[in-house]
């Protein structure tokens, strides 16, 4: 069974690594771009302020933001790690001090390296086969790794941390050099295996709370800052992230989105929605992330621990740190299965040759 194993480490392996290196190098670049954003903060400091001063701080904000750029998709309000305002677009964000003041217009271009990454990261720019194929790569990659925890569990007495980094580049110190590699960063990358998995193939859920509440009018029709200020007393220990627009309008309805930092296990940022109809300012919905379905937690969860982009700052660097170990790792077991498998067997190949050669000639 052990032999067995072995051959299957190194030989899925191999396949799979091949896909690792492209998904870790461009992760890394990804997550470092998603780093350095967070260190710009345009120049402001964050004020800590009462609560309720800052509820109203931030209802006026985003009224003023929503109604002087009628073309924005949403406002994103000062937080403790982004503390400025940011009326976004898929085409452009423009970025404002508390105080209302213009620091900068950023276009946002399709064609930018970031943008290039992240589809290649995603699916290789290959489209639903690319996304297949990455899909099904982290499954195996998975099974690859508890496969590899396995045989290390077999040998760990004869493992030093000394063998962590190779100090030559014989097979065998890269290899002891991949497997304690793995060993540290093994957690970190079963979340980005399973949860890269779960993007690709898990469903998203609907809400599981049955609310038969009488949807109360928060305040007068197309009050922006009113119907607000009114929804963030519904949970005022929470912090307003954000405040959306519908992608489309149905009917006479324009149901809109406030996004907020609650409170949850894992520590993920703007779980929290209350949903409004401007027109009416009648409540629509009121959800924490509990409220929203165990399909639905699921989904939400993987998207954010895979990439880190809604959670704190400190995860995200282990996450950049996994994936740069992680190529380490990935380099040293190609090096040497190439050395070991391929060339091995081509040296053995043509050897073979040239002894059927001499005995011909004989």
């Amino acid at each position: 069974m052990t032999k067995i194993l072995k051959l299957l480490h190194n030989w899925v392996g191999f396949f799979i690594s091949l896909i690792m290196l492209v998904v870790l190098t461009t992760g890394v670049y990804l997550g470092s771009v998603d780093l350095l954003k967070r260190f710009d903060n345009k120049g402001q400091d964050f004020a800590e302020i009462s609560p309720k001063l800052d509820h109203e701080l931030k209802a006026k904000l985003a009224a003023m933001a929503l109604e002087k750029y009628p073309d924005a998709s949403g406002v994103k309000l000062p937080t403790e790690m982004f503390p400025y305002v940011d009326a976004y677009s898929r085409q452009k964000s423009v970025f404002l001090t508390p105080d209302f003041n213009e620091i900068e217009t950023q276009v946002k271009n399709k064609d930018s390296l970031q943008s290039w990454m992240f589809w290649f990261h995603r699916n290789f720019q290959l489209g639903d086969v690319g996304k297949h194929v990455n899909g099904v790569s982290a499954i195996l990659t998975t099974v690859i790794m508890f496969v590899g925890l396995y045989l290390w569990w077999l040998i760990r007495n004869g493992f030093r941390l000394k063998h962590t980094l190779p100090k030559t580049s014989k097979n065998s110190a890269l290899i002891k050099s991949h497997i304690q590699l793995g060993l540290f960063i093994s957690i970190p990358m079963l979340i980005m295996a399973i949860s890269g998995a779960y993007i690709t193939y898990g469903a998203w859920g609907d809400s599981t709370l049955d609310d038969n509440r009488q949807m109360p009018v928060l305040a007068q029709g197309g009050d922006w800052q009113g119907q607000i200020l009114a929804a963030q007393k519904i949970w005022p220990g929470s912090e307003l992230v954000s405040v959306s627009k519908p992608r489309k309008v149905e009917g006479d309805s324009y149901i809109y989105s406030l996004s907020f930092n609650g409170t949850n296990a894992l520590g993920l940022l703007q779980t929290d929605t209350i949903k409004i109809d401007l027109h009416t300012g009648k409540l629509d919905s009121a959800q924490t992330f509990s409220d929203k379905g165990l399909a639905y937690q699921l989904k939400y969860s993987a998207r954010f621990l895979h990439d880190g982009a809604r959670m704190s700052t400190w995860y995200l660097l282990m996450l950049i740190v996994s994936s740069i170990v992680g190529t380490l790792m990935v380099c040293f077991a190609l090096v040497t299965f190439v050395r070991k498998e391929l060339l091995s067997a081509k040296k053995r190949g043509n050897a073979d040759k040239v002894g059927r050669a001499e005995t011909a000639l004989r």
